[in-house]
């Protein structure tokens, strides 16, 4: 498939979180095919879930640790989700 910024360039298949993704090598567009964005959210909740469950688990003793992650994690999502997403693509 060809890039449709540069018209001329063929598109790379990048694999991020389980889903290929239509790269340009000299733009650095990105095109998603359809519903590959709702898979990338979704491997993204369920990352954060699995690391809030192992952090409950390893900070019953030592509570302030995860408290940390939390106002951290709440500090990062104040962003937007798109400012998130596209961090994923770097």
């Amino acid at each position: 498939m060809k890039c449709p910024k540069c018209k001329d360039v063929e598109l790379l298949e990048v694999q991020r979180y389980g889903v290929l993704i239509d790269t340009c090598p000299s733009c650095g567009g990105m095109w998603l095919d359809r519903g590959e964005l709702a898979k990338i959210i979704e491997a993204i909740k369920r990352a954060e879930q699995s690391v809030d469950e192992e952090l409950k688990s390893i900070t019953k003793e030592h509570p302030e640790i995860y408290r940390k992650y939390e106002e951290y994690k709440y500090k990062k999502k104040k962003k937007s989700i798109f400012g998130e997403l596209f961090d994923i693509f770097d």
